[in-house]
């Protein structure tokens, strides 16, 4: 950051260099210049999508038009005071400028699709179901949080349907099973692990 009080001193005519009023005024001058530089230095870089914190971000969500409320609503979180930190807030309204300024191609569907969701996404068409993108998942496990995909909020374009397939891969439970017979009749019973949808 320049330092405006030692430039106006540098562009001192000689003759008034070193006076202690001009010199004085000259500090004062610099210190309200360097405080200007320094407000519009933050103007630029902290009211950006990227960069904007608190007030400043929800500033960029009025300029969006979409609240945090809405933006958690989007989100399909269910309490009704529910707000998304500054991370998730920022996710919102990059999708949501991303959705008013695409063409709703493929790859604008895709891109939009990676912002919450990192794994790879396959493409492919069926003659059973026209004008619908279907798209794939690879093999997940347990571990993948699925719903991040089942979640997310879609682009797409007017009239064409998007199908999401899913296949998540358990691993196999190996268990020992005692039955035990009597005279009359039998029974057995056995536990299953709950697994979570």
């Amino acid at each position: 950051m320049p330092d405006y009080s030692v430039k106006l001193k540098n562009d001192l005519v000689e003759q008034f260099k070193e006076q202690p009023v001009i010199e004085a005024l000259m500090e004062a001058i610099g210190e309200q210049l360097n405080d200007l530089y320094a407000f519009f230095e933050d103007l630029r870089n902290l009211r950006g999508v990227q960069t904007a914190t608190g007030a400043q971000l929800e500033g960029v969500g009025d300029i969006v038009a979409l609240t945090r409320k809405e933006a958690g609503e989007l989100a399909c979180i269910d309490e009704s005071v529910y707000v998304l930190d500054d991370e998730g807030y920022r996710n919102y309204l990059i999708f949501k400028i991303w959705r008013n300024t695409c063409d709703c191609t493929y790859s604008d569907i895709i891109k939009a699709l990676s912002m919450f969701w990192d794994k790879p996404l396959y493409y492919s068409e069926s003659l059973d179901v026209p004008a619908t993108m279907i798209l794939e998942t690879g093999e997940l496990s347990p571990e993948d949080d699925l719903q991040k995909l089942l979640t997310a909020p879609l682009i797409k374009a007017a009239g064409v349907g998007i199908y999401i397939k899913a296949t998540t891969v358990t691993p196999e439970i190996q268990c020992t099973l005692p039955v035990s017979a009597a005279m009359i009749g039998g029974y057995q019973s056995t536990t299953l692990p709950e697994l979570e949808l």
